[in-house]
């Protein structure tokens, strides 16, 4: 005796067409899909490019004084000697 395995769709219940990986927030997630889902998936979607990741930069605001830093990122390593 055999056993048959029916993907549906995770938002209606229809038969999957895709299943496709969604990446959020350092974690993978799966989903089933039928046609008129997968459309709507990418329709605003964008191929990514070819090579390494870019890093993100936000410019962020000084803590204590709430101006933006307009330098570089923070410095790491030893502080600065005070003349």
């Amino acid at each position: 005796m055999s056993e048959k395995t029916i993907l549906v769709c995770d938002t209606c219940g229809k038969p999957a067409a895709e299943t496709v990986t969604i990446k959020v927030a350092r974690g993978n997630f799966v989903k089933d899909l039928c046609a008129n889902h997968v459309g709507e998936l990418i329709a605003g979607a964008r191929r990514p490019r070819p090579g390494s990741r870019k890093a993100v930069v936000a410019s962020a605001a000084n803590p204590t004084t709430g101006a933006k830093r307009t330098t570089g990122p923070k410095r790491r390593g030893r502080p600065r000697k005070n003349a």
